[in-house]
């Protein structure tokens, strides 16, 4: 049996909640995908979440990795990513040179300004977000993209996951942003937002 190991980094700056957004992917893996392996028993992930934020907190660079696997990972920290999503200029400066040939790349085109080469997934997610009322949710419009290029957890998974992290009086706000998001991510997949 294969084993599934998937490495992500979420980048952006600070206030973005790009960290909110790597706590999400790693909760709904590790608590709430429960996928059945070949033999009909079920394959418990687990991932490991780690963080770090530049010389201000707000403003300055973020990033967020997530390590996703079904098998014991003695190693908790992303070497290179299978996925990065860029959210910022300055982020995809930092980070863009630390990928494979077959990385994934996702960005937000209003807010990266560089036009990469390779496999691009554009994701208009601040500008969605501002559609629905307000910018603060377009991290949560890029994460239901992710989900949806990437497939690595089921948007069941990453609905509760969402659901236990963020305040009760927010989910309809976050539902409706997560849902655009998918939109947006098939979108992305069928070739409107890919190079």
């Amino acid at each position: 049996m294969a084993s599934m190991d998937r490495q992500v980094r979420f980048s952006g700056f600070g206030g973005q909640g790009v960290i909110l957004m790597g706590i999400i992917l790693a909760r709904a893996a590790s608590l709430y995908d429960r996928p059945l392996g070949e033999d009909g028993k079920v394959r418990r992930k687990s991932a490991i979440q780690t963080q770090s934020y530049g010389p201000s907190a707000r403003g300055g660079h973020s990033k967020c990795d997530v390590k996703i696997s079904d098998q014991e990972m003695l190693y908790p920290f992303v070497e290179i990513p299978d996925y990065l999503v860029v959210m910022s200029q300055q982020a995809y400066v930092k980070y863009i040179h630390e990928r494979k040939p077959d990385t994934k790349i996702i960005i937000d085109p209003d807010l990266v300004l560089d036009k990469p080469k390779g496999d691009i997934y554009r994701v208009a997610a601040t500008r969605a977000a501002e559609g629905i009322g307000t910018r603060i949710v377009a991290n949560v419009v890029m994460l239901g993209a992710f989900r949806e290029i990437s497939d690595i957890v089921p948007y069941e998974a990453i609905e509760q996951a969402l659901f236990d992290t963020v305040p009760k009086a927010t989910h309809d706000l976050n539902r409706t942003a997560l849902t655009l998001g998918s939109k947006l991510g098939r979108e992305a997949l069928e070739g409107r937002g890919k190079d």
